[in-house]
Order: structure tokens, then sequence, then C-alpha cells
């Protein structure tokens, strides 16, 4: 049945509807999310995971937390430095009329410097010196094309509160010509051993704590939660727009949400959780020596040392190898480290979990363990694997012995080079010197013709990471240069636009770990050399190499290639980004080890 085929048509009703929708999808540069929640329900643990998806995908984003102009403000007022501005329970009772006002106080002028800020009118000077806000510096994409995204964060725990903060943002007559979204985000948990593990983690961790003992610091913050909940309002008023968390995403609740970034932001809520799962990346095996690739594994030309040997190729083989599909020896050789590492990884990964709780049979979307066992093979371990489409991809993880379950992702494969699919860059350089000046001024916004930029590559990648953080199992990505710059950009939370300048060596994996606070700690790994020939045996020095950088780097070594010119440096600690922990373990060439899975 496929309905009525009657045309539709508007009544009062429907147009009385439309008209809050249409009113909520205005295209505001300026959005500002207002958290709501009880001390301890995860707020600031939101505000920061935000931020930094914001940033990635594009946005000016900044946090301004409450807390800290509060304890600014009291260590001022109370000449109590060495406290840092420490304030214990009685502070936050609401009889306490004093205290009251200084709340009140310091709540407006955080308000007054957001709104600041996301009108572009702050002093760039003292940007960095506002204690109680946080974001990432942007070197190359301009304030006007960005839009502006404001993250308060309080408590905001009456509707009285949240009225004045809506009223500050929206009110015509008070901000003209500046339209500005406001969005409400209400953490709710009411799961008591949830709460308990937060407590523990916010006494341990918050200033208001710092020298107090970790008893005396649970008394105090349990007593402060109660002098909250005394004047506790949830939010009941359905003419907002606003998201409900309900104990770390078990559940949403969302209402009027029609907004450009409001429908980015929902995903990413719905994916975050703080599992410990590692999360892998690598590229692709190796291919046969005959081919030569791009920076992004795109097949640039293929070299037959005899013509026999081509005639002698069935039609698929020789379609493989004009596409680049075919692993070479140190291609497989990777593959198998590849299944050793993984298996290790992921047997540590159960064996930790399988101490905590029973595993058998538990799925993401209940116990947020692991999946149930891979189809009707008897899988030694559970893991998620994501390839691009590209088979070199999906080969790179095809292990015989077990029938992993492989997603290949269109998404996943590298960037659209377009027009100029094919070319290195030395020919670019030549034969379209204007384009290639362009990108060497703005390479993260530069499209190449027909294709894509690095900027069109954050908006395909959205729907990747957000798979990859609601994953509570371990998982792996086997995708490209150009893809997995982005993907590192994230987890490292580093600027995004520098993320072209990013090494990704051939047969090493980037590990990621989930720490508490929502970032993430990073290793690297290399398992396998990459070899001057990819069907030799003969390692090479440099851990990626590139088809025409050597010659552009010799014609000008002062001016390297604005994308791929960092590829050719050797790893360094100071790649893997300000506050990330890293480890590079490096292959000795010797003899082949035995795979553990052979």
């Amino acid at each position: 049945n496929s309905g009525s085929t009657e045309d539709a048509t508007d009544t009062p009703v429907v147009i009385n509807r439309l008209e809050t929708r249409r009113k909520l999808t205005k295209n505001s540069t300026r959005l500002v999310i207002v958290l709501v929640g009880l001390p301890a329900r995860g707020k600031s643990f939101v505000a920061r995971k935000l931020l930094n998806f914001l940033e990635w995908y594009g946005c000016q984003c900044k946090i301004f937390n409450v807390g800290k102009y509060r304890r600014q403000a009291y260590a001022e007022i109370s000449k109590a430095g060495d406290g840092g501005g420490a304030c214990d329970a009685n502070f936050f009772d609401a009889n306490n009329k004093q205290a009251s006002a200084l709340r009140e106080h310091v709540a407006e002028v955080a308000l007054r410097e957001m709104l600041k800020w996301i009108d572009g009118e702050e002093d760039e000077s003292d940007s960095e010196d506002k204690l109680g806000s946080s974001s990432h510096s942007f070197s190359t994409l301009s304030i006007e094309q960005q839009d502006r995204i404001a993250i308060f964060d309080a408590t905001n725990s009456t509707d009285k509160r949240r009225r004045w903060v809506l009223e500050e943002c929206t009110d015509p007559a008070k901000r003209p010509g500046k339209p500005t979204g406001v969005v409400f985000v209400e953490s709710i948990c009411d799961d008591e051993e949830l709460l308990n593990e937060n407590f523990r983690f916010k006494v341990t961790n918050s200033p208001d704590y710092l020298g107090v003992s970790e008893q005396e610091a649970m008394a105090d913050l349990k007593n402060r939660v109660r002098k909250y909940e005394e004047q506790y309002e949830t939010i009941t008023d359905d003419s907002l727009s606003y998201i409900k968390i309900f104990n770390l995403s078990t559940k949403l609740l969302v209402n009027h949400i029609y907004g450009r970034m409001a429908k980015v932001i929902v995903p990413a809520l719905m994916a975050w959780n703080i599992g410990s799962r590692p999360i892998f990346l690598c590229r692709p095996g190796q291919t046969l020596s005959d081919i030569t690739t791009d920076r992004d594994d795109y097949v640039t030309s293929v070299n037959m040392d005899g013509s026999e040997k081509f005639k002698d190729m069935s039609a698929h083989s020789r379609k493989r190898l004009l596409r680049g599909d075919s692993l070479g020896p140190g291609g497989k050789r990777f593959s198998d480290a590849l299944y050793d590492y993984v298996y290790e990884e992921c047997m540590d990964f159960a064996l930790k979990r399988a101490s905590i709780q029973d595993m058998v049979q538990t799925g993401t979307s209940v116990s947020g363990l692991a999946g149930p066992m891979l189809n009707n093979t008897e899988a030694p371990f559970t893991v998620k694997i994501f390839t691009s489409t590209m088979p070199r991809a999906s080969d790179t993880v095809r292990w015989d012995e077990f029938d992993f379950p492989v997603t290949e992702l269109s998404t996943l494969n590298p960037m659209d080079k377009g027009d100029f699919a094919g070319k290195e860059l030395e020919e670019i350089q030549k034969t379209n010197p204007s384009w290639y000046s362009r990108l060497e001024k703005k390479p993260f916004t530069t499209r190449f013709p027909g294709g894509e930029s690095y900027k069109d590559l954050i908006k395909r990648l959205e729907t990747v990471v957000v798979d990859l953080e609601q994953q509570v199992i371990p998982t792996l990505v086997v995708s490209h240069v150009s893809v997995l710059q982005m993907l590192i950009a994230y987890f490292r939370k580093s600027p995004v636009e520098e993320a072209m300048q990013i090494e990704v060596p051939l047969h090493t994996v980037i590990k990621f770990t989930p720490v508490r606070g929502g970032g993430w700690k990073e290793s690297m790994h290399e398992l396998a050399p990459v070899f001057d020939r990819a069907n030799s045996m003969t390692p090479i020095s440099s851990k990626v190499s590139i088809e025409g950088m050597d010659r552009l780097a010799q014609a000008d070594p002062t001016s390297p290639s604005p994308i791929w010119g960092d590829h050719m440096r050797k790893p360094s600690s100071s790649s893997f980004g300000q506050g990330s922990q890293s480890q590079t373990l490096h292959f000795e060439a010797g003899p082949e080890v035995p795979s553990l899975r052979k």
C-alpha cells in the first residue's frame, strides 16, 4: 500500500508547526551550546569532546567554563591564592546570599566574554589569558569562513538561569543584527554505580580538591550535589531546543533540533563513550614493484619488465595489476605481521574485559562489551574492521583461516584528485602553475579540479569518526594517507588545517586508546620493513617512498611541497602532537618470523 496519492496541502495546523521548524533552521553562523546538569554528570567531558569534534569539523569553537571564572574570582576576594579559589559545599548553598551573588556575577562575566568572542569582538592578545575558556588555534582558515560555536559549561540548574542565558543570546533588542542559535544539552545520570565512579574521578582531578584527602573530598562533593539538588530543575519547556543525555548516552531525548550544526552534534553525542577499546590505523600493504603509486596509493604508472609476463596473465589479473590491487611480498609480510599484532592486542583486551564481566554473546547496544561470535567460524578474537573499497586495502586484512567480517566504506577511499588523478606534483607544478600556487598558499581549502579538497574530505569523514567513536571493541581501519591524516588529526586534537603535514608511514600501525578526560593516547608500531622494490627483500631507510618528491626536493630544497613534503622526514617524537604519548617500535630486518596464524 503506497498510501494516498493526493497532493499535500497546507492547513493552519501544519503551517503553525512548520513555522517553529523554520525559525529553528535559520542559517546562523553563531551557535551557543548551553550545558545543563548537576556536578559529576560528565558535562565537562561532553564539552571537551564537542570542542575537539567541532574544531575538527571546521568550526571555531571555544569552551567557557564558569567554574574556572568562579575559582578565579573567589581567590581574589578571599585572598586565598594558595588554594586556587577552591570552594567548599557551603559556597553552593542557596541560602548563602553572598556566595549566590558571586556565582551570579561570575556567570554574567563568563556570558559577556562568550558573546564578545562569538561576535568576533574579543581582543586576540587576551584570548590565551582567559582562565575560563579554552580552544584550539586556527592558522589558515579565516574567521569569516567559519561557524563560531561557544560552549557555556556550567550547571545552569534552574529554569530562571536558562531563560536568562537564552534571552541574553537571542534578544534582538540586546543583540541587533547578530542572530544566534541556542541549544541546551542536559546530562542526566541516576545510575548510582556510574555516579560513584564519576565522583571518584572528579575529586581526583578537580582543582577544587587539590591537597584534600579523597575521603574529605567525596564527602564535600556529595554535600555540594545535595545543595544543587535542592534547587535543580530539569528541562521541561518544550519550546526550547534541547538534547537530554541519560547515563552516558544510553538514551538521548531530542527536542526541536532542526539546525544545520545541531544535526551534526546529535550523532556525535550518541557515539561518545568512556570505554577503553583501542583503535588501530594503518595503510594497505606495499603493492607489486611493477606499479608506481602516488602518496595516496593511486596508480600513476605500470612498468612491465617483459611483455611475455603481462601476456601470460589472465584478464582478471591484468585488471588488478593496472589498478594496483595486488600486494607484493612486502605487503603480504605486513598483512601477516598485522594479524599477529591485532591478535595479541585483541586477546589482551578480551582478557582484561573478561576479568571484569562475562563477554559471551554480548552486544554493543546492550552491554557495550563485545559482539557475538563471527558467523559460523570459530574466530580467536573479536575485532571490528573497516577498509576502503580499494582491493589492496581489503587484501591486507584478508586472513583466510578465519572469516572476519570486513566493512568496506567508500568514505575511506583516498581524496579525489579529480583531473589530476595519477599525476605527480612535479607534473602538476609544470602544467598548472597557477593552480599549484593556490595549493601552496591554501593547501587545506584548495580543491583539485573536478575533485576534493582536504576540507571536503573532513565532511566526508564525519560519519567515519562517529562510527569509530561509538565502537566498544578493538577497531582496525585500513585506509590511505589523506584519509588517515584527517583521522589522526582528530584523535590527536591537532589543528585540522595542518593535518596534511602528518606522517603516515607504510607498514606501521598507529594505535589510539582513550583516556578518561576525553582525549586519546597514541603509540606507533612498525610491523614490517618497506622494500626498495615491492617484490625485493632489501629494506629502504625511508619509511615512505613518493614518486617525484625527491626530484622536487632537489630542485628547490627550501620550498617543499605544501602537502606531501613532510612525508619524507623520519618520524620524531614531536610529530605526535602536544599532550600525546608515543612509542615507536623500529623493525630490524632479519630472518622472517612465522606468523601466529600459520
